[in-house]
């Protein structure tokens, strides 16, 4: 690995941890061998807002579109700071995705809410899995929707949920276009005790894929368009396996 993108890595990784004093540090040292990065620069801007130097952000974002006038995140945080409305804070945590094989899995939502509900949203945010009809609503702990899990995935945990499984859900990764959560088993019930929450397999997942996705939500995803009364299948009569 390039001491660029050593760190380049570490400087999110502080960002993903709040630890901002440290990502100035390192976005500094960055810049001061790649002078026109935007990504350092737009790093910074975010790390000076959390410490409350607008200012200095306002000058780094500034800096990002004299570098290219297109770039969407330092749009996206001029824009915030105009209309004083308050970043969310990244609450990553990488010891809150710790993967155990058959007990969590790391799922793509469907159906996912519209912008203004993803915006306020931030990685490592718990969420409650609502079992609906024909799959398992996501949502917030005041109860707004976010997405659905998968038809695969609905079907078998909604199995396990009703035969006494408890799960545990947080954003994992969000971006405009796509919004990920990590489900982990918090209790096995005794009729479940021989069939695993998710089938052991190759974890290819990579918790640890720093990069700047979360600096911005810029796109507007699709709102979820069927109604739940559909029913694809009978979650009383259907069985699960380990295939």
């Amino acid at each position: 690995m390039s001491v660029y993108s050593k760190l380049r890595n570490q400087a999110i990784a502080a960002a993903k941890h709040n630890q901002w004093d440290s990502a100035v540090s390192l976005n500094e040292q960055i810049l001061a061998s790649f002078p026109d990065d935007t990504g350092s620069f737009n790093r910074l801007g975010l790390a000076y807002l959390q410490l409350e130097q607008k200012d200095k952000a306002i000058a780094r974002f500034t800096r990002v579109l004299e570098l290219d006038r297109s770039n969407s995140i330092a749009k996206k945080q001029l824009d915030r700071i105009k209309s004083k409305k308050a970043t969310a804070l990244p609450t990553f945590n990488a010891d809150h995705f710790i993967e155990e094989p058959g007990k969590t899995k790391i799922v793509e939502l469907h159906r996912l809410a519209g912008k203004p509900v993803l915006e306020k949203l931030s990685v490592g945010k718990k969420c409650v899995l609502t079992v609906k009809k024909r799959y398992i609503s996501v949502e917030t702990e005041d109860g707004t929707y976010i997405g659905a899990l998968p038809e695969d995935v609905s079907f078998r945990l909604i199995k396990l949920i009703q035969s006494g499984n408890t799960y545990c859900c947080l954003i994992q990764r969000l971006s405009s276009k796509q919004c990920a959560v990590f489900l982990k088993e918090q209790h096995k019930s005794d009729e479940n005790r021989d069939t695993h929450s998710f089938p052991p397999g190759k974890l290819n997942n990579n918790i640890m894929d720093l990069d700047d996705r979360f600096l911005i939500e810029d796109d507007i995803p699709v709102d979820i368009s069927r109604d739940d009364s559909e029913s694809d299948y009978d979650v009383n009569t259907a069985t699960i396996s380990d295939d």
